[in-house]
């Protein structure tokens, strides 16, 4: 089964995939270009309407921080090196889709940005797979926007992956995806322009728990979501819009989240889990956190 649609699909599939590892390696990108210079999302501009104004020397710091607070939980961090004039090359989430096929072997699917601005960041990310002899992949013509981790979640437990359809990826896309990983995919739609990627509005916790943004999903999303997880852990607006939802749960227990959620930080806390608040207040400005700022590595 390729796409699982319906809320019986969605139990059948995840009972029948194979457990997945916890991730135990991320990918990070130097913010050495960072900056904001278009509005390819809702979150670049402030109140008037002005391009936000960055910080770079703050958002290093905020970067060497969050890679210090992976290595605290344990996992072991690879670094990619800026690719010059790149504003947006930190976000290492959206370039690519790495994964380990059914029968082990590394792989990767390059991704087909959608802004203009972002498509020469991908062969960056295509040389770093190909000197360490990853198996690249590439979408057909028909696919016409792909972005990657940022639109292509795995499920924490289970070998299948939960596929954004939305602003930056395009439906097409999903059927590819899970031939080519030999996995399958629970799409879902994004209805609300300012969370264009799915990492900005689920986050996923454990085989039984994600957090996630309701009213950022069509009603069939909503039902394939409630399918998958028991448990799920609705984030208030406020904390939507200090990027609560952008968490990441690289091992079903720790939890790192952008700073100053403290409904999400309390209900993770009351679940058992292990919050670390990270500061990614200039990365904020760009629309993305946490798991924008990393690239799970299989």
């Amino acid at each position: 089964m390729a796409l699982a649609l319906s809320a019986s699909e969605v139990k059948a599939v995840l009972a029948a995939a194979p457990a997945r590892a916890p991730v135990s390696r991320v990918l990070m990108a130097r913010p050495d270009f960072f900056a904001v210079e278009t509005a390819i999302n809702p979150w670049m501009k402030d109140a008037a309407g002005n391009l936000h104004r960055v910080n770079r020397d703050l958002a290093q710091a905020q970067w060497a921080a969050l890679k210090a607070a992976y290595e605290t939980a344990g996992l072991g961090v690879e670094v990619i090196e800026a690719g010059e004039g790149l504003a947006d090359f930190c976000f290492c989430a959206n370039q690519s889709f790495p994964f380990h096929d059914s029968h082990g072997r590394p792989g990767v699917i390059l991704s087909r940005m959608k802004s203009e601005t972002r498509a020469p960041e991908v062969a960056y990310y295509e040389r770093w797979y190909s000197r360490r002899g990853w198996r690249l992949h590439t979408l057909s013509p028909a696919v016409s926007s792909f972005e990657g981790m940022g639109d292509a979640i795995w499920h924490p437990a289970r070998r299948v992956i939960f596929g954004g359809i939305g602003p930056r990826t395009s439906e097409a896309a999903w059927p590819e995806v899970s031939r080519i990983a030999d996995v399958p995919v629970i799409p879902l739609r994004l209805e609300d322009p300012a969370f264009y990627h799915l990492d900005t509005c689920l986050a996923c916790l454990n085989a039984e728990s994600a957090l996630w943004i309701e009213a950022a999903f069509d009603a069939p999303s909503r039902q394939r979501l409630k399918a998958a997880f028991p448990s799920l852990i609705d984030i208030s607006a406020a904390d939507a819009a200090n990027f609560a939802c952008n968490a990441h749960c690289p091992d079903g227990r720790h939890v790192l989240l952008q700073r100053g959620s403290a409904a999400t930080v309390s209900e993770l806390k009351r679940r058992g889990f292990e919050v670390m608040e990270v500061e990614t207040g200039e990365f904020l400005k760009s629309g993305g956190s946490v798991f924008c700022l990393k690239l799970e590595l299989p």
